[in-house]
């Protein structure tokens, strides 16, 4: 960091004392200038007394929310770099946040590390934008999820860009495992873009053979091939003012891939056996299990329609990378198999879940949307046990200490273990007395209860 970024001021906005004391402990290391704010109400009051260059806001508070708080910001026209902090991340806070103009949205329980990337970021964003802060604000548009879900730290990073790819017109290009949601993620670029309203046309590259793709994309003239009775529009046409979401995009042959490269280049295509162009207008939106880098480097796939493709990029985690999802995901996919059934199963036992989070889920949420459908219709119980399921997800289930809950035991201290540290400390240092340490901590008994609890901190020093 430079002597100017350590200079900077910083304000950090939260209502809970102990993470407002140990963010202010972690960044003042930093050298950065920190002052605190225990509500919405006070940050509001110091933002219109003086300027600060980043704001660091949790969103979920009392009265006056970070949401709120950044607003406020912005109203001042000083060109405060707005980072809004929440322990519940969804795509519907990310893309609000980031439509307001927040520079970033981070989930707790973040690690000590990636917020000092996103602090530091924002600093130099600081820098590059001082002396110019009369940016537009970015243009509201209605918030639509249409079956997202997760609040992992890595779906938060999809939601971002999601965020941020929905308001552009550019391409973008969908990465990931297949099962894992890629036409989930082009449905809701589409429905949060100036094209909602619009046609959204869904092609799978893969499953046509290349005559019949290539007469499905770009239409036929009659007489271009032995059963072409009549003309017949293309999906690109379809598509026209709207988006194309071409899913295995990997997959079609060089021939279709200079005819794609020429849509995307000159906005317009040839209908099979036509000798005339037509203009399209289409956002693309594409999508691939395949490793499109290896195909450009072998040679199977042409390196000007990859990057024409990968203006933006989105790579979607595989279900084994977010198992703190599962829970959620099983919710949702309980929730719809009982109503479909007309059953009345509301929940998994502890050992079902158990198993359902110790699989390695190759065929991703396609895989356990099927095994919760089919526990669902074979159970006679209101509650899923572990016998529910498939036989493959009963085998293939790893034993507990290999399960992605211990695979994960080395990763680097997060800002819980600080403050769960931290309280100990405290403890110990006045000898495990309970109102003394809520003093020293700022916090009420009950609050002090509670973190105990969630923390496994035996207050009684034992």
């Amino acid at each position: 960091m430079s002597d100017d970024h350590s200079k900077l001021r910083i304000l950090v906005v939260d209502d809970d004392e102990v993470t407002r004391k140990l963010l202010r402990e972690v960044l003042e290391r930093e050298g950065y200038r920190v002052q605190l704010a225990a509500s919405g109400e006070e940050a509001v009051r110091m933002i219109r007394r003086e300027m600060f260059p980043i704001i660091l806001s949790d969103i979920r508070m009392f009265e006056l929310d970070g949401m709120a708080v950044l607003r406020e910001a912005k109203k001042t026209g000083a060109g405060s770099v707005s980072i809004l902090m929440t322990g519940f991340g969804s795509m519907e806070g990310a893309i609000e946040a980031i439509q307001e103009g927040a520079f970033d949205y981070v989930s707790k329980p973040f690690k000590i590390d990636n917020l000092k990337a996103v602090i530091s970021r924002a600093a130099k964003h600081w820098e590059s934008i001082h002396g110019d802060i009369s940016a537009a604000s970015p243009q509201r548009i209605e918030v639509s999820t249409k079956g997202l879900i997760g609040k992992s730290p890595t779906m938060l990073e999809v939601y971002k860009t999601l965020a941020r790819a929905a308001l552009s017109a550019s391409n973008v290009l969908v990465i990931g495992e297949s099962g894992t949601g890629k036409e989930l993620v082009a449905k809701a670029i589409h429905e949060n873009s100036q094209k909602r309203g619009k046609k959204f046309v869904a092609v799978n590259c893969g499953a046509l053979a290349e005559t019949l793709l290539e007469s499905e994309l770009f239409g036929h003239v009659k007489g271009s091939f032995t059963g072409a009775l009549s003309d017949k529009k293309g999906l690109i046409e379809e598509a026209n003012g709207g988006t194309l979401f071409l899913d295995e995009i990997g997959d079609i042959t060089p021939a279709l891939q200079i005819k794609l490269l020429r849509v995307l280049q000159e906005n317009e295509l040839k209908p099979v056996g036509s000798s005339e162009t037509r203009k399209v207008d289409v956002r693309v939106i594409a999508a691939t299990h395949r490793d499109l880098e290896l195909l450009v480097r072998t040679g199977k796939f042409r390196e000007d329609l990859y990057y024409r493709l990968k203006v933006i990029s989105i790579e979607l985690p595989p279900l084994r990378a977010r198992i703190e999802d599962l829970p959620d995901l099983v919710g949702h996919f309980l929730a719809k198999f009982a109503e479909k059934n007309k059953k009345a199963v509301s929940h998994v036992s502890d050992d079902g879940m158990a198993l359902l989070k110790t699989y390695a889920w190759p065929g991703n949420i396609r895989e356990l949307e099927h095994a919760i459908e089919r526990a669902v219709a074979m159970t006679n119980t209101s509650i899923l046990f572990p016998e529910d399921f498939p036989p493959e997800v009963i085998r293939g289930a790893l034993p507990a200490s290999e399960s992605a809950d211990g695979m994960n035991s080395g990763i680097s201290s997060s800002l819980e273990d600080m403050e769960r540290a931290h309280i100990i400390k405290v403890l110990q240092d006045v000898n495990f007395n309970k109102s003394r340490a809520s003093d020293v901590l700022g916090i009420d008994r009950a609050t002090l209860y509670r973190k105990a609890q969630r923390y496994g901190i035996d207050l009684r020093g034992k």
